[in-house]
């Protein structure tokens, strides 16, 4: 390829300024694709990298979703514990009593001790009561009863004293050197007490004290992980290591969940290159918090980096291969193109400008035509979509027809029309055709427009984004036509729905599947025309128009011959009355048009355009 071009250059004397302007540009645009190209490969590992990295984290918030749920189970599971417990006879006695016999607090206290020696997962149980200042406990170590100032776990009377709403049955993480005489020991304690009226704690409490390594197996199931609340304090710790490391990752994690971040990852330096990961927890308003090795995380991923670089070569390659085709297949044309315009303007392949006004020329002239072939075939498949509407349109079969006028429909897919009250065709169909559902369409009697819509699913998206890109229009969507044939009975429904979409109220999106049957009783109708003339004659206007409103309710559900004839029952009766109280305004001269007009079903005079009328005569 580079030899082809040194030869290029070499004749460059030779050739003429016009190609050789042609051919310095080719060769740069075939450069700088080069170029791009290359740079988009550089870049294909670092994004895959990224890929790589989102995808630990979208598993990082499954795991955190796993161990939520779990965690809500136990705590559920532990509530129905304390609740047990905490309501128990015995207990209730030792927890809210001023005053308790030895024999009521031995009975107390041995009840508690059968819960805590029956399970393997309560470390200890304390009793707070109020009352009495004191503390209840089945602690191995120190009184079974003491004084709120002489029990030894300090702790935990401070975490009494200092209770909240938000605090009840929440794990609080903390360090307790009497819960076992031999050693120190880590704890969770879960706090229960009730409220009163005033949603203030009561006076007496329960306290679950828990092993730490337990509740660790529950949450982080050997994880190197910990849990911080919103405002950064440690919650739960899998091990001495996460300790160390949460004053560290903390703060950053603080500044991406202040901006509104509820999970993602960072990269920090900790003994080695560490990659943090942090999500939110569902259940609760805490953040669980993992750490793991950079070159373990990413050890899959080298080797995908040797592949990748692989395929940059191999793709280097075919770029090249690409290029010499490029050459041959568009510079090659290029001048033969050239010679073809000598033949209509021979000092254009001399001139750029002159070369680049033939084109022009040309392609206007090419693109002419298509617009006007493309406007004939808009027109003619108007024309045939129409003709399906009303039953007009003769076809062998729904797959000719499609084929033969390019519709874009299937024949083996079920049709749902949609009438618009608007006449922007071409912005109705990019809307729909945008969200990849299949659509033709077509402008009836220049009032309003008619889709054809073949949706995967319910087309109730598609209908969504119509209403919400085009909010001041009515939209009536027919029920489903299982093949053309079926077309004019829908198209028929459609219309009628659209000349009586006034009477409902809930639109302007109205469906005709949502009213089955339209009733074409006109019975109901004219008592309410009776209730009205009654009302005017009597001089009511106020009973008239809450009549007129009754009217205006029975219509709803009518068929369209019902509401035609039951409005003209209306019109004539107001108007023989109107024209009996203002004779002189029979005549055409007299008014006559002007009453006719106002009392026309049209939705004015549904909106109270026949008041004025009633009011005169009421008057």
């Amino acid at each position: 390829m580079w030899k082809g071009v040194c030869k290029i250059m070499k004749r460059k004397k030779k050739s003429s300024p016009g190609k050789d302007i042609i051919s310095i540009r080719f060769l740069s645009v075939v450069l700088m694709s080069f170029v791009l190209i290359l740079a988009l490969l550089g870049l294909l590992y670092h994004q895959f990298q990224k890929a790589f990295l989102s995808s630990i984290n979208r598993a990082n918030e499954e795991f955190v979703y796993q161990v939520s749920a779990t965690s809500s189970s136990t705590e559920e599971f532990l509530q129905n514990m304390v609740n047990q417990i905490f309501y128990s006879n015995t207990v209730s006695k030792l927890r809210s009593y001023e005053e308790l016999t030895n024999w009521q607090v031995v009975d107390g206290v041995r009840e508690l001790n059968t819960y805590s020696a029956s399970s393997t997962i309560i470390d200890s149980i304390y009793i707070f009561n109020g009352k009495q200042q004191r503390v209840y406990s089945t602690s191995s170590y120190g009184a079974v009863g003491d004084s709120f100032s002489a029990f030894a776990d300090r702790d935990a009377v401070a975490l009494f004293e200092n209770r909240s709403e938000a605090g009840r049955l929440v794990p609080i993480l903390r360090h307790s050197d009497v819960s076992n005489i031999y050693s120190n020991r880590e704890l969770y304690s879960f706090l229960f007490f009730e409220l009163d009226r005033s949603g203030l704690p009561k006076d007496n409490a329960i306290m679950f004290n828990i092993s730490k390594n337990w509740l660790n197996r529950l949450y982080f199931g050997g994880e190197d992980a910990f849990i911080i609340k919103e405002d950064g304090v440690l919650v739960a710790s899998s091990a001495q290591e996460g300790e160390e490391l949460y004053p560290l990752l903390t703060e950053k994690i603080l500044s991406r969940t202040g901006e509104g971040v509820d999970s993602g990852y960072f990269i920090y330096q900790a003994q080695g290159r560490q990659i943090c990961f942090f999500s939110r927890m569902p259940d609760r308003p805490w953040y669980y918090v993992k750490s793991l090795p950079y070159d373990q995380c990413l050890e899959d991923l080298r080797h995908t980096e040797e592949q990748t670089f692989l395929f940059v070569i191999a793709g280097f390659g075919i770029l090249l291969l690409a290029g010499t085709m490029i050459s041959v297949d568009i510079y090659v044309p290029l001048r033969k193109i050239t010679r073809r315009i000598s033949d209509i303007a021979p000092d254009a392949p001399q001139n750029t400008d002159a070369m680049l006004e033939s084109l022009n020329h040309l392609i206007e002239s090419n693109s002419n035509a298509r617009q006007i072939q493309t406007s004939l075939r808009a027109m003619v498949r108007g024309e045939v979509l129409q003709g399906l509407l009303f039953g007009s349109q003769e076809y062998e079969s729904p797959e000719a027809l499609i084929r033969e006028y390019d519709l874009q429909l299937l024949s083996d897919r079920p049709i749902r029309l949609c009438l618009i009250d608007g006449l922007r065709l071409p912005l109705y169909l990019e809307c729909v055709r945008d969200g990849q559902a299949r659509c033709e369409g077509v402008i009836v009697h220049n009032e309003y427009t008619i889709l054809f819509l073949q949706a995967e699913q319910e087309p109730q998206a598609v209908l969504d984004r119509l209403s919400a890109q085009f909010p001041a229009r009515w939209f009536v969507v027919g029920t489903e036509a299982e093949d053309f044939a079926a077309l004019p009975r829908v198209y028929g429904r459609l219309v009628e729905f659209y000349e009586l979409r006034f009477l409902y109220q809930n639109g302007p999106m109205l469906f005709v599947q949502d009213y089955p049957q339209l009733d074409d009783s006109p019975a109901e109708p004219e008592a309410r025309v009776s209730d009205v003339i009654d009302a005017l004659k009597k001089g009511y206007g106020g009973k008239a128009g809450k009549a007129y409103l009754e009217f205006l309710a029975s219509l709803n559900g009518k068929s369209g011959r019902g509401v035609q004839y039951a409005w003209a029952a209306l019109s004539g009766a107001v108007l023989k009355l109107y024209f009996e109280c203002f004779p002189g305004e029979a005549d055409p001269d007299g008014g006559y048009q002007t009453v006719s007009e106002s009392l026309r079903f049209s939705p004015e005079a549904l909106n109270g355009g026949c008041e004025a009328v009633f009011t005169r005569i009421a008057e």
